[in-house]
């Protein structure tokens, strides 16, 4: 299926709330609506020609994309079109003819499941750090817990919906773990009101689970057996949902033990998740992630493990590994200052943007625009006389080039026009050359008599290196030209900013030996979270802020703040957020405060005559006075959480370092020795984190009001109150409403209680 680029499955119901919404996705974007997955549509046909006929009638939010439908009538899946671009010939084609529709089913599916493999608790991998011992008994360097991914919207529905060819005749469900028994209840449940038998005029459908890992339990055939004989009595089949195949052990147990009752023929085996495409023994495997597991380069079971590696031990019974309790890991000094140069040069310049739209060079010759929750602006800063300073130090020692290779974008220039304006002499009448897409420069003459000239040196200036990809494709270019010349090759990075210690280790500390050139410069490094749509806090933001705009029971002043507060973050994926429109507060140009004695000022102020002088002032003028003496600038909300998400990202390299296990911070402390006691230094942190982390953060707390103590403190203000409601709703609020049933005290929280509260029906 080569004409989908994306495909994006939610249920029809959100249609309504706005979730398509002009800009944010791009033109390739295939939206796939489901109908409510429990009813046989067969059943309704009127409702079911309304339903569709309304989507039909819903103005497309972007009139350039693919939109389809699809239900189920008598135990199979449907598909038709909601709105396809007009001379779009290959998808009427493939809607309209029978076989092709299954394919696109098909697609649909495989794109669904590999999208809920995005939640960061589901594919746990230490890239080679530990090793997982499994139920089984082997070693593997990655463990999949499917049980992980009930929380997340529409799961029970898409297991439902794309099993609904093999559930009739199903009367009892057994899953091989109690992590997915709650997906097993579900279905059973489902499937009940799809038949009709919620009356009592058909039996119930019953569910069971198995306590242990399948192949090695000792219940194994009591269980299966139970299972067989509850269908049975029932004059119908059982289903045996498993969560993954790996090897097969487990449903290879399964139908060898239904051999032995003469059954096979009255069991459905289904496996949401798998390695292989196919299965040898099972009926239907959801989703295939092979391709998955090898472009991460997972190999999985390993005949052997060096001692020097770390073995985790996944329960067989939990289908956890030991290492999931969560460890509270504060700040070290280190996690604050080991990048404080950088920030006392830059910040207050206005060089870092936060939730911003922007591309890289690879990214440009596809044509695409990624998304950068901190975009930091490459051309001001190679401009930067900070910037041209570092520059010239670290080209003392460097040899002059003849030639000069760019990408041509704008931040290249820039930094090709300062490496001129500060060292002169290194290229002078050396000759330029742009290659915009580097798997050009094997095929270009001039390049190659460039890079081969005898006793010729040539510099290639990357503006930034983020994961590491772009210099890797590089350098295998650049052996397709001449081994000779990479002795001669020097290249420069402007800026340095991985996540991945490795990353940084690599290029920092390894350099030229790591690059397999003959020289190679950083001019500036810090670590950064590299952090894009799904990860963005601003962009989940917008997304909390449509859900709770799609509630029946907001009322008109919460509705008119959430509607241009969303408008605002729509707009700034153009140019950013930078002062005190980084934070949700309702008071437009007002700035939470920003007290004195935090970490945060700790680590940037380094010289004792600065802390003598803040002595003499208090609050507001305590933080004014800091912002002036930092690198005499004022910094910006931007600054403080760029400052912020370093320390946070050195924080959880270093704990990442020091153990496998899953550590938190604190997020929601704000009296302790750690001393987060600034409104907006707490936000700054909520916003820095992961989402998987936030959760961890939460459930420290023993309580709701253990958790109010911590989020508020008594130096806030009723303004602080109102803004730090809105961002630690955001930030904890789902965590709080399945913790301790909602957010109490609403008017503490003020509008942000409409994120969470169960929706009130109106009628």
């Amino acid at each position: 299926m080569s004409v989908f680029s994306k495909l994006k499955t939610m249920e029809a119901a959100q249609k309504s709330r706005g979730l398509v919404r002009i800009g944010r996705e791009s033109d390739e974007t295939i939206f796939v609506y489901r109908l409510p997955a429990a009813v046989n549509w067969a059943k309704y046909p009127i409702s079911l020609s309304a339903m569709i006929g309304g989507l039909k009638a819903a103005s497309p939010a972007i009139a350039s994309n693919v939109q389809l439908v699809i239900w189920t009538s008598d135990y199979q899946p449907m598909i038709a079109s909601v709105s396809i671009p007009e001379g779009n010939d290959i998808w009427q084609h493939l809607i309209a003819d029978s076989v092709l529709s299954k394919d696109v089913l098909l697609a649909i599916r495989q794109a669904e499941f590999l999208d809920f493999l995005s939640s960061p608790d589901v594919l746990f991998e230490h890239a080679g750090a530990a090793l997982f011992e499994l139920p089984s008994g082997h070693l593997s360097d990655y463990f999949v817990r499917i049980g992980n991914l009930q929380s997340r919207s529409g799961f029970f529905s898409a297991i439902f919906f794309w099993t609904i060819e093999h559930l009739k005749g199903v009367r009892h469900i057994m899953c091989d773990t109690w992590s997915i028994s709650t997906s097993a209840a579900v279905v059973a449940d489902y499937l009940m009101v799809y038949e009709g038998s919620t009356d009592g005029s058909l039996p119930r459908i019953t569910w069971s689970y198995s306590p242990s890992y399948i192949p090695t339990s000792s219940h194994k055939e009591r269980l299966i057996f139970d299972a067989v004989q509850a269908a049975k009595k029932l004059d119908g089949r059982v289903l045996f949902l498993s969560s993954f195949y790996s090897s097969g052990g487990l449903e290879r147990a399964i139908v060898d033990q239904l051999a032995d009752y003469d059954a096979r023929d009255s069991a459905v085996l289904v496996a949401i998740y798998s390695v292989p495409n196919t299965s040898e023994y099972s009926e239907l495997v959801l989703c295939s992630i092979g391709e998955l597991l090898e472009s991460r380069g997972l190999r999985g079971k390993e005949a052997e493990a060096s001692s020097e590696v770390e073995v985790l031990s996944v329960s067989a019974s939990s289908y956890f590994p030991d290492y999931r309790v969560p460890k509270v890991l504060p700040f070290v000094v280190l996690d604050i200052k080991e990048d404080a140069d950088f920030w006392a040069r830059y910040c207050g310049r206005r060089l870092f943007t936060l939730h911003r739209d922007g591309s890289t060079t690879s990214d440009t010759r596809h044509g695409l625009r990624r998304h950068h929750a901190y975009h930091v602006a490459l051309d001001k800063l190679f401009a930067d006389e900070a910037f041209l300073k570092c520059l010239a130090s670290r080209v003392q020692n460097v040899a002059p080039f003849q030639s000069v290779f760019i990408d041509g974008s704008v931040a290249s220039l820039t930094m090709h026009e300062s490496l001129r304006k500060v060292a002169p002499g290194l290229l002078e009448g050396s000759e330029v050359y742009v290659v915009s897409d580097w798997r050009e420069i094997a095929s270009r003459k001039d390049c190659l008599q460039a890079l081969n000239m005898k006793d010729s040196r040539s510099i290639f200036l990357l503006p930034a290196v983020l994961t590491g990809q772009t210099i890797g494709d590089l350098k295998r270019h650049l052996r397709e030209t001449s081994l000779h010349a990479m002795p001669n090759i020097h290249i420069m990075i402007g800026l340095l900013r991985p996540s991945d210690p490795v990353v940084m280790r690599n290029y920092a500390v390894l350099g030229a030996r790591y690059s397999g050139t003959g020289e190679l410069t950083v001019v500036e490094k810090v670590a950064l979270p590299n952090f894009g749509r799904r990860e963005c806090a601003w962009c989940r933001e917008h997304d909390t802020l449509d859900s709770a705009l799609g509630r029946a029971d907001i009322d008109a002043a919460s509705r008119d703040i959430f509607e241009a507060r969303r408008d605002l973050l729509q707009a700034a994926l153009l140019d950013g957020l930078v002062e005190s429109e980084v934070f949700f507060d309702t008071s437009t140009g007002n700035r939470l405060p920003f007290y004195g004695g935090s970490l945060f000022i700790d680590a940037m102020i380094g010289k004792e005559q600065q802390k003598k002088e803040l002595d003499d002032v208090e609050g507001l003028e305590k933080s004014r006075a800091l912002m002036e003496l930092v690198g005499s600038s004022f910094l910006s909300e931007a600054d403080l959480c760029f400052v912020v998400a370093n320390a946070i990202q050195n924080w959880r390299n270093r704990t990442v370092r020091a153990s496998v296990g899953r550590a938190t911070l604190d997020a929601a402390t704000v009296v302790s020795d750690d001393k987060f006691n600034e409104a907006r230094l707490r936000a700054a942190i909520w916003r820095s984190l992961r989402p998987h982390e936030l959760t961890l953060a939460v459930r420290v707390s023993s309580g709701f009001e253990d958790l109010i103590s911590r989020v508020f403190d008594s130096v806030d203000t009723v303004a602080s109150h109102q803004c730090l409601g809105l961002e630690a709703s955001l930030a904890f609020g789902r965590e709080l409403r399945v913790r301790f049933g909602g957010l109490h005290d609403t008017a503490k929280w003020g509008s942000g209680g409409f994120f969470w509260l169960p929706e009130v029906d109106p009628s």
